[in-house]
């Protein structure tokens, strides 16, 4: 998926490339000019009706409009445009800005309520300053496109219009990137949300592509998690929901640090050694979610009861008088689909497109060689793989939220686990837990907050080691330290005894902030 800087970028390699070829039809040109700059103007304005506008970007909006003006002088002067097609590198540029806004919208429903933790990190003031300082490079861009209109032109009234457009659109790029030094760069790296819809894996899927796949497999998941957490989701997280999205959260790290295990062998020994290591801390948070999932045995959720204890036989007489009672058939939440999913990719990578779970023998895996080459080398690795434990510390916050929502209906035929019988009801196997086993069941994602910590930031040491950039990084702790203010948890990178740089992903404890009402 495409991330705003991408989009930005696309959209100033048009206009460079519409100022650098002679235009067939200049009027025509100058139309589509025209409906760059609406887009680029429609692209800056509020997304919140109680939002409201730094004066940079109010003054990148002004002379924006400005601009506007003296080119409607010009197609006043020039003739109609003809029947000669046009170029159309400002057309794909206009389409570029209006993606960017569907970016920005995707994060909030039809309401202005946000969808997904990103969708507080876009109303910051840096935040808002990064859109308008890209913008002001675009208005820039679209300066030379209308010098470049102006060339040859023989009137001389267009020729001063064309100089105005020039003039107003250098004005917006002069001082909305001068305004706007403190742009948060991390923004950038925000894509467009996609809903909580499982996309299964395909033996005809491509290895080259698990990274991709992956990536959009945890931003499902990411909005699967604030979902819950904050009470947006029709469909309930259930306890035999719980227990596979923790099972299949674990089999996706020892996959992927086997994965890592795998390329090591390829490499010298000092980058191997970073491999290794990341691989331990990958195992490790596996083991906190598999903790988290025994926490479920012998417990079942009434309303979802898909995983439960083998339950005996029915009796003759039961079995007689018809009182016989099949368990309810439950759709699963779709984030388990998705942990599965993810799981299988990894898996793939690994062994091969043809692999699946449920495999009775476990396949030889791929060679060192062939899974650097899908990967990108062992930074991109890193950076794909870092997704998993980013993601899985937002699944882990919102996970005691989803015990919480589920334990009107949780039962245990454990005695020790029971709560009190109630006076006059006839004793059944299962009763309703003990307040003390609810608190047991929520107590082991707490382990797994900082488990996924330690893996992200051995991830992001590889990936710094290898020169890759992980942009990705800073949106998340600015993401997680708005979903730690909710849930009064911190998102912050393990402090080291060796003195290193600073990495631009998880960054160490700061104070919380409250997001501020302003939106794009």
């Amino acid at each position: 998926m495409a991330t705003l800087d991408e989009l930005f970028d696309t959209a100033e390699d048009r206009l460079r490339t519409a100022a650098a070829t002679s235009s067939p039809d200049r009027a025509a040109s100058v139309a589509h000019l025209d409906r760059f700059l609406s887009t680029l103007a429609e692209s800056l304005g509020p997304g919140d009706r109680n939002a409201t506008q730094s004066y940079v970007t109010d003054d990148l909006v002004f002379h924006l409009g400005q601009a506007r003006d003296a080119l409607r002088s010009v197609q006043r002067l020039l003739p109609p445009p003809g029947t000669v097609p046009s170029e159309s590198h400002l057309l794909d540029a206009s389409a570029a800005v209006d993606a960017v806004r569907d970016v920005i919208r995707s994060h909030r429903g039809p309401d202005l309520t946000p969808l997904s933790a990103y969708a507080y990190a876009l109303t910051t003031g840096p935040a808002h300053h990064y859109l308008t300082r890209r913008c002001a490079e675009l208005a820039w861009g679209a300066a030379q496109v209308a010098s470049a209109l102006a060339q040859d032109t023989l009137d001389p009234s267009a020729v001063a219009a064309f100089a105005d457009v020039h003039l107003f659109l250098s004005k917006a790029s002069v001082f909305g990137r001068d305004g706007t030094r403190d742009a948060d760069a991390g923004i950038g790296a925000l894509s467009l949300t996609l809903p909580v819809y499982p996309v299964q894996a395909d033996s005809a899927d491509r290895t080259q592509d698990v990274p991709a796949y992956l990536a959009e497999d945890c931003d499902r998941l990411s909005r699967a998690a604030f979902e819950t957490l904050h009470h947006r989701s029709e469909h309930r997280v259930s306890g035999s929901d719980l227990q596979q999205l923790a099972r299949w959260t674990a089999m996706q790290r020892l996959l992927a640090g086997r994965v890592l295990l795998r390329a090591a062998e390829e490499l010298p020994d000092q980058a191997a050694a970073s491999l290794r290591q990341s691989a331990v801390a990958l195992r490790e948070s596996a083991q906190a979610w598999q903790k988290s999932a025994a926490a479920w045995h012998r417990i079942v959720d009434i309303a979802d009861p898909r995983s439960h204890p083998k339950l005996p036989a029915p009796s003759y007489e039961i079995v007689r008088r018809g009182q016989v009672v099949r368990l309810p058939q439950v759709l699963p939440h779709p984030s388990s689909v998705i942990a599965r999913t993810a799981a299988v990719r990894v898996g793939q990578l690994l062994y091969g497109p043809e692999w699946r779970p449920e495999t009775t023998t476990r396949p030889d895996p791929r060679k060192g060689a062939e899974i650097l080459s899908d990967t990108r080398g062992p930074g991109a690795w890193a950076a794909a793989v870092y997704r998993l434990p980013a993601t899985g510390w937002q699944l882990a916050l919102a996970a005691p939220q989803a015990v919480s929502q589920a334990r009107g209906g949780l039962v245990t035929d454990v005695f020790e686990q029971q709560a009190p019988g109630l006076p006059g009801v006839k004793n059944h196997r299962f009763r309703p837990i003990a307040p003390q086993q609810l608190e047991a069941l929520a107590a082991p994602y707490k382990a797994i907050l900082p488990s996924e910590q330690a893996s992200a930031a051995s991830l992001l040491d590889i990936a710094d080691q290898t020169g890759t950039p992980v942009p990705r990084a800073l949106l998340d702790a600015a993401a997680h330290r708005s979903l730690a203010a909710t849930a009064a948890q911190g998102w912050t990178r393990p402090q080291k005894t060796a003195a290193r740089p600073a990495q631009p992903g998880l960054r160490q404890p700061q104070p919380q902030l409250r997001p501020r009402r302003r939106a794009l």
